[in-house]
């Protein structure tokens, strides 16, 4: 169970990301400001949004199988989109 909760929160968190970079796509935007901005946005947001869900996760299963989980799975999302999807 604590792999496919940290799986869960891997993908919820790559999700987002790809969201993001998503709209950024979509609004062509140009300014460097602007992106900076966003960026941090989305890297505030995904933090705290990760942070409670490992932390109820923890609270209820296996703390260190889902934190593996999680890492190692999120690893894995990062490199298969690093090598494997053409922008």
């Amino acid at each position: 169970m604590e792999i496919v909760v940290g799986g869960l929160i891997a993908i919820i968190n790559q999700g987002l990301l790809y969201w993001r970079i998503q709209q950024l796509k979509r609004k062509n935007v140009r300014n460097p400001g602007k992106i900076i901005n966003l960026a941090r946005i989305s890297l505030i947001e995904r933090l705290i949004l990760v942070g409670v869900l490992l932390v109820l996760a923890m609270q209820q299963l296996d703390p260190l199988g889902v934190i593996l989980s999680f890492f190692l799975i999120n690893l894995s999302l990062t490199y298969y989109q690093q090598w494997y999807l053409k922008p």
